[in-house]
């Protein structure tokens, strides 16, 4: 097995991209009634399923309390090889392309959670740069915010909110 970050990449970019133009403020993937979006708030997982889902919140006190795991089921991009890949470091070294086109090796036990959540952000970074969230209806404010499903990893860390994460 191999995992390609770039093809991760490319598809959470175009998921996120889809997902932002087809926002519906009474769809199965917000948490709130319908209003401006205070946060975009993308979540993960690796261990058990293999899965990436992205959800709006336009909670008045819309924060990253775990809430988005509500709005898991129907909304999820499938990331089979994600859970490959997390049973494979188990036991050997898992080769990756990284996001430069290099390849590297991953020790057997390394925290893919990192590594993907990484790959998250960087593809959420580079919507927010190209204008993706541009038409969509933003409350003052609006947080990016990425978790792991289990805690894993995420950003940004909770006393760095609304500086480097704001739509």
């Amino acid at each position: 097995m191999r995992l390609d970050l770039r093809r991760d990449f490319a598809e959470i970019y175009a998921h996120l991209a889809d997902r932002v133009r087809g926002f519906d403020a009474s769809g199965s993937n917000v948490l709130g009634d319908p209003g401006p979006v205070k946060a975009v708030e993308i979540g993960y997982e690796y261990e058990q399923a293999g899965w990436l889902v992205v959800v709006f919140d336009t909670r008045p006190d819309a924060a990253p309390d775990g809430e988005w795991t509500s709005r898991i089921e129907g909304n999820e991009l499938a990331r089979p090889h994600w859970l490959e890949a997390g049973e494979a470091m188990m036991e050997e070294p898992l080769p990756v392309i990284q996001l430069d086109g290099t390849e590297a090796i991953l020790p057997s036990g390394t925290e893919l959670a990192d590594v993907l959540g990484e790959v998250v952000k960087a593809a959420l970074l580079k919507a927010r740069a190209d204008g993706v969230f541009a038409g969509l209806s933003k409350a003052p404010g609006c947080e990016l915010l990425i978790e792991h499903f289990d805690g894993g990893y995420g950003w940004p860390e909770y006393d760095d909110r609304g500086n480097e994460n704001v739509a």
